[in-house]
């Protein structure tokens, strides 16, 4: 159990899917422009309990349409720049991708609300939080917010735990060898998340 839902996003191999639903995280991220059907359908077969994101970045609206039949994740994660009331007809929770340095995020927040469930908050570098700490605490008071963005380490309870952000987001890593991964990263900010 973990103190908070995390989402991971980018798998591409049935060991990050495993060791992320065992370790009891909320949403598994596949690609769907990356990731083959096939694919995705042979590791999904082995996961149960857990929500299947689709994430469709940089696509045409019809293109999410598209994959969205395709794939039938349990919900739909789409960048910014998606016209999401040409989505709307697709019913299932959003996630829209926002980044906390290139977008207008008070006016997409307000706008968007509407459409989505979540936002999942990116930035373009590793110190993007820094400086914006209290501003990110004031947007996940009115929304709701799943951060990923780089969290020291030190501070990760107290954001779980005193801020109002929905969740905390990851990303998947490369298998070294099919079947071999190593899961330090991952490893590291999950146990952290572990409740006693």
């Amino acid at each position: 159990m973990l103190k908070t839902k995390v989402k991971v996003s980018a798998i591409e191999n049935l060991s990050d899917a495993r060791y992320c639903a065992g370790m009891g995280v909320e949403w598994l991220g596949f690609s769907m422009t990356d990731v083959p059907v096939d694919k995705f359908n042979e590791i999904r077969n082995w996961l149960s309990g857990i929500q299947i994101v689709g994430e469709a970045f940089y696509c045409s609206e019809d293109q999410i349409i598209a994959l969205c039949e395709a794939y039938q994740p349990d919900v739909l994660e789409i960048s910014s720049s998606t016209n999401l009331e040409k989505i709307k007809q697709i019913a299932l929770p959003k996630i829209l991708r926002v980044n906390l340095d290139s977008d207008n995020l008070p006016a997409l927040f307000a706008a968007a609300r509407p459409y989505v469930d979540y936002f999942l908050l990116v930035g373009d570098s590793e110190d993007s939080l820094l400086g914006f700490e209290n501003q990110v605490e004031i947007w996940s008071a009115q929304y709701p917010i799943i951060l990923s963005l780089s969290i020291p380490n030190e501070d990760l309870d107290e954001w779980v735990e005193q801020s109002s952000i929905q969740g905390i987001g990851l990303i998947a890593g490369k298998e070294e060898r099919p079947g071999y991964r190593d899961f330090t990263d991952l490893m590291t900010i999950l146990e952290k998340l572990e409740t006693e």
